[in-house]
């Protein structure tokens, strides 16, 4: 019985060191950068200047079909492309929910999108984003179905609240890998007008 229970605590306490150590090497990916231009209650207003995006899209507008396709973007990025070039990994990924549902990984900011490699999978596309300023918020946790609905949800009534309006899609952001347990980040984005954002807020 002892045996067992120091084989149990063993473990657990292997794991939280995972854990913890997966935390801290998480903070070594690349972020996107952003420009904060205000905050409304739980709402952040965000500009992204410039970033450039390996996409797949989705069979269906769901977050399940959209994880499937995580294997084909990790494997260009890991290699899987005609230069057989090895890409760090950035942070977030994003899951685009609109009309034409799509997963997403950041591309790291160095690579212009002349410059990155033709991938092996056909699947694949790429897109650069100018200018895009967002109204997000965050929650913890894991993201599912459910709380990105609610999280969604909210997100739309705040905005109605103050006459801000918004795109009819959006996109999930997630920040940490599906192995993370603790410290998990995610944050729910639609398109804003900057301009009315920022007469809005001053």
């Amino acid at each position: 019985m002892k045996t067992t229970l120091y084989i149990f605590l063993g473990i657990l306490f292997l794991f939280t060191v995972w854990q913890f150590y997966g935390s801290y090497t998480n903070k070594k990916y690349e972020t996107l950068s952003n420009e904060i231009i205000g905050s409304i209650s739980t709402i952040d207003f965000k500009i992204y200047e410039k970033y450039s995006k390996a996409s797949v899209n989705n069979q269906a507008y769901n977050m399940s079909s959209a994880s499937r396709n995580f294997p084909v973007l990790a494997n260009y990025i890991f290699g899987g492309n005609k230069d057989s070039l090895q890409m760090a990994m950035t942070s977030p990924v994003l899951y685009n929910m609109g009309n034409k549902s799509s997963f997403s990984f950041i591309m790291p900011l160095k690579f212009d999108i002349n410059d990155l490699p033709s991938p092996n999978s056909q699947k694949i596309f790429f897109e650069t984003v100018t200018n895009q300023c967002i109204a997000s918020i965050k929650f913890r946790g894991f993201a599912n179905e459910k709380n990105c609905a609610a999280k969604h949800l909210e997100l739309l009534n705040i905005l109605k609240k103050y006459d801000i309006a918004c795109s009819k899609d959006f996109m999930i952001a997630v920040y940490q890998p599906p192995y993370q347990i603790i410290n998990r980040k995610n944050e729910i984005w639609v398109e804003v007008n900057a301009l009315e954002v920022k007469n809005k807020l001053h």
